[in-house]
């Protein structure tokens, strides 16, 4: 099964740096891998809302916190996301109905229904990964090691190109588009993604 451990020591290979044999040493080489690894996959998740890296969360209703923004309840958000939620889902049994009516504050959801679903990216381990996401991930982590544990700022930079593209492309070209591209084929589309959430309707179907 493929770990964190197995991308790291393929991304220093690429670099010519020494492989780790663990990320949970209590070494500066090993605590600066995680670093570099958790801010790469934050940055890549951030870029294209990768399928293999959503999943469907029941929001927690916060019972004690009293909004003061006009709606009922007041729900948190869950801490492994990243970034925002994609969709706030009211039937779960229709995730393509769109919940319209709600506030995003910090860490919360105000809204007046209840239950709520929020679909969010999370850091997914790297066995679910597309084989083009994790050449391209692989690749821009070597090109951070390639800079950080051997000073060797060519082959960063051709890593890094190689990863992404030229800056023109914002860090979607390169070994990146094709990620997003495969991802776009094996995402199934919809015709109609966005559909107003309507209780009554939902009611009349259940």
């Amino acid at each position: 099964m493929l770990e964190p451990i197995d991308v790291v020591n393929e991304a220093a290979f690429l670099a010519g740096a020494t492989p780790l044999a663990s990320l949970d040493a209590s070494t500066q080489t090993a605590a600066g891998a995680r670093l570099a690894y958790d801010r790469l996959l934050g940055h890549m998740l951030g870029i294209h809302w990768f399928s293999w890296s959503l999943s469907t969360r029941q929001l927690s209703r916060l019972a004690d916190a009293v909004p003061l923004t006009g709606y009922k309840y007041v729900f948190a958000l869950p801490p492994d996301r990243v970034g925002n939620p994609r969709a706030i889902i009211a039937d779960i049994k229709r995730p393509d109905a769109l919940y319209p009516t709600y506030l995003l504050e910090g860490d919360q959801v105000h809204a007046d229904d209840d239950p709520l679903f929020a679909r969010i990216r999370t850091k997914a381990p790297p066995r679910l990964w597309s084989g083009p996401f994790r050449e391209a991930f692989t690749v821009a982590l070597a090109a951070n090691f390639a800079y950080s544990l051997k000073r060797n700022r060519g082959l960063a930079s051709e890593l890094k190109l190689d990863a992404f593209g030229p800056p023109s492309m914002s860090d979607r070209g390169g070994k990146m588009l094709a990620a997003i591209l495969d991802d776009g084929q094996s995402t199934p589309s919809m015709e109609n993604p966005v559909l107003a959430y309507d209780p009554l309707t939902t009611a009349w179907g259940s």
